[in-house]
């Protein structure tokens, strides 16, 4: 009868040693290192690692909006007519040839300013007629120019707005992106801290179907000697064999829980080191955990932290860039180039270079020249489209924002009311346990039955059952809170709820 007690003190704990003697081939992990194993090797959070660098990126090369730009072009002409007569002069060959360089600095407020140098030679042969025999003359000339260069839009594509458009826009989506993996980050702690608990289950649930198979296997020995002593009957033996297969069947079911928990824990830690044996839950799955903050404290953190609401900011903010540019980009097109510098002619080149450089020479002008676009749909379009989209990204922050008000609500109570019910499920398991005992003194005295007792230790184990539940569902309750609340949860003691 001792043994019988101290097996049934130990269905109503469940201690966890009980799965590992079951389980010797097991690979104990603790929940601090499979979340470190899942952050460097979970390929849905490499892969949103991989696009927040693609956007990165994106956003140095928007940054060549503000390049230097150097340009360098070459150009010939020959050119060669047959003479006429009656013309005092006239052109009958020419052989030029001219190379340019310049560099160009983008400006921030729009238009691009430079500086220019060109070289140009030219080989011409003309014939002079003044009355009498025609004369050839036969000259080269050598021109040089330098000269400062500045374009600059008046009213389409003028200002900041448009210079800094396609980079403001490539930031909001680097950050979009950027909080786009801190939300994979924080699912897959979720997801392998629901996994793992319920790993932790799994093997609690083993221990307390084996416990109960043992009570069992006791209970079959006793009746089996009571019914030798004439104290019972065959089918009081039968119905000792009939639970046991019925616990036999609960155990394999069990197991097979545990398996596919253990499998479903290795794919999300993308596990793949060779070791094929099924991994087991290190933690006890009745850890303490920290007491819940109030709805309030939860919610301000939630909005503060919440990825899904910073990306949709940071859209926003895109889309907004885009409308200003876009704004920007609309009505007629006047473009103002103003140029000048000194310049160098003569018959060498070195005396070209010369007069340039004592400023011998100059040549200045400007223009002006206005493009008119009819319709002007396509800017139009965009600007609209960007002003639509802002307006949308502005009604799904809303939305979002009462979901998660709603989810933060419900996380809270999960967590509050888990205490509660831990507390409930563990007076009932220690009532269940004392309800065994007592069974066991009627079944002993003849004031009870067989069939009492199992039902009685049936009802022990499913108590034990409850509470290794109600745990687990806590520490779910806790990991789907600081989901929603952000990592500072996990680390720090919470607030306790008033």
């Amino acid at each position: 009868m001792a043994a019988i007690l101290l097996l049934l003190a130990s269905l109503a704990v469940a201690a966890p040693a009980a799965a590992d003697d079951a389980a010797p081939a097991t690979r104990p992990i603790a929940l601090a290192d499979a979340l470190a194993i899942a952050r460097a090797g979970n390929d849905t959070r490499a892969g949103q690692a991989v696009a927040v660098e693609r956007a990165e990126a994106q956003v140095r090369a928007t940054g060549g909006v503000d390049d230097l730009l150097v340009e360098a072009g070459a150009e010939g002409l020959t050119r060669f007519t047959e003479p006429t007569v009656g013309p005092f002069f006239q052109e009958t060959d020419l052989d030029a040839a001219s190379a340019r360089i310049g560099v160009w600095k983008p400006l921030a407020w729009g238009g691009r300013v430079g500086l220019q140098l060109r070289e140009g030679v030219s080989r011409t042969r003309a014939q002079l007629n003044a009355g009498g025999p025609a004369t050839d003359l036969d000259y080269t000339v050598h021109s040089s120019r330098a000269e400062l260069v500045w374009q600059q839009p008046l009213l389409r594509g003028r200002g900041r707005a448009v210079h800094d458009a396609g980079r403001r826009v490539a930031r909001a989506g680097a950050d979009a992106e950027a909080a786009g993996l801190v939300l994979a980050e924080t699912q897959l702690v979720f997801d392998v801290s629901r996994a793992y608990w319920e790993l932790a289950y799994a093997s609690r649930e083993i221990a307390i179907r084996d416990s109960a198979l043992a009570l069992a296997g006791e209970q079959l020995a006793i009746t089996r000697a009571r019914v030798g002593a004439g104290r019972g009957s065959e089918l009081e033996v039968l119905a000792v064999e009939q639970a046991i297969a019925a616990r036999e069947a609960a155990l394999v079911g069990a197991q097979l829980a545990l398996s596919e928990r253990a499998l479903e824990l290795r794919v999300l830690l993308a596990l793949e080191d060779g070791d094929p044996r099924p991994l087991a839950a290190a933690d006890a799955l009745d850890a303490a955990t920290p007491a819940p903050p109030s709805v309030a404290d939860a919610l301000a953190r939630t909005l503060a932290f919440s990825p899904e609401l910073q990306a949709i900011d940071h859209r926003a903010r895109g889309a907004d860039a885009r409308a200003r540019g876009a704004a920007r980009g609309l009505g007629p097109q006047l473009d103002l180039l103003v140029r000048g510098g000194p310049t160098g002619n003569a018959a060498d080149a070195g005396d070209a270079w010369s007069q340039l450089a004592r400023f011998d020479g100059y040549e200045a002008g400007a223009a002006l020249s206005l493009t008119l676009p009819v319709g002007d749909r396509a800017a139009r379009g965009e600007r609209d489209v960007a002003r639509l989209e802002r307006k949308q990204l502005a009604h799904l922050r809303e939305a979002r924002r009462g979901r998660l008000t709603a989810e933060v609500a419900r996380a809270v109570d999960a967590v509050t009311l888990s205490e509660r019910r831990i507390a409930a499920a563990t007076r009932a398991a220690e009532l269940a346990h004392k309800t065994v005992a007592l069974e066991l003194d009627r079944w002993r005295t003849g004031a009870g039955t067989n069939f009492d007792v199992l039902t009685r230790q049936d009802q022990a184990a499913a108590a034990a059952a409850a509470l290794a539940r109600a745990h687990a569902d806590r520490q779910v309750a806790v990991a789907a809170l600081a989901a929603l609340t952000g990592p500072r949860s996990t680390s720090a003691p919470m607030t306790a709820a008033p």
